[in-house]
């Protein structure tokens, strides 16, 4: 895939910040400033192979939300965890620090025979770690080559939930439909996009599960 092939990504993440900034100016905010080339060439070191264009296309726009900060006597206002579940976008620090989790949670897997390595859980060494949220949880992008290569998964590490989520076949199936989500309110998968509103009076994007 080269930069030509990635029109479509472009597209549903311009499509996605857009909706995000028109929703949740504060949530936009927190977006990063873009990882350098060098610093993407040292993360795709660290994991012994290249990234995904469409994940190397993301990190070339922003390294990841912020954390949010405290206001004082309130609780921090979170800003910035605008994905499903609360996920918040990893900088490249947090993927490599994740991913090295990975690598033990496949060794762990694998001798323990409850899974093996053609199973989503058995190659979690080429998982790259996206995002994550507050309990635990992991949602990532499948770099195994093969029919699988470039989907986006979660997978509820804390909550016991191991056996995986798919949220796109590709960042930008998964951009797109969440942008599309906020745009007509309509769920996005089984999430429905709501305001979580702070004590401050600030608010934010709140993804509520549509039971």
């Amino acid at each position: 895939m080269t930069r030509a092939d990635l029109t479509t990504f472009d597209q549903a993440w311009e499509r996605f910040a857009r909706s995000l900034a028109a929703h949740s100016p504060a949530d936009h905010a927190a977006l990063r400033p873009p990882a350098t080339a060098e610093e993407i060439a040292g993360l795709e070191a660290q994991l012994g192979f290249v990234l995904h264009p469409e994940l190397r296309a993301l990190l070339e726009r922003h390294n990841g939300a912020a954390e949010p900060r405290s206001t004082g006597d309130t609780d921090p206002f979170p800003a910035g965890a605008f994905l499903p579940l609360g996920h918040r976008l990893m900088n490249m620090d947090e993927i490599a620090a994740q991913h090295r989790w990975c690598v033990g949670f496949k060794e762990d897997n694998l001798a323990s025979g409850l899974w093996h390595e053609e199973e989503l859980q058995g190659h979690a060494h080429q998982w790259v770690p996206l995002a994550r949220p507050n309990d635990g949880g992991i949602a990532f992008v499948d770099h195994r080559p093969g029919e699988t290569y470039g989907h986006v998964y979660e997978i509820g590490i804390g909550s016991g939930d191991i056996d995986g989520s798919e949220w796109g076949t590709c960042l930008a199936e998964f951009f797109d439909g969440l942008a599309g989500s906020l745009e007509t309110g309509e769920p996005f998968l089984h999430y429905v996009p709501g305001i979580y509103e702070h004590p401050s009076g600030k608010h934010c994007v709140d993804w509520e599960i549509d039971d």
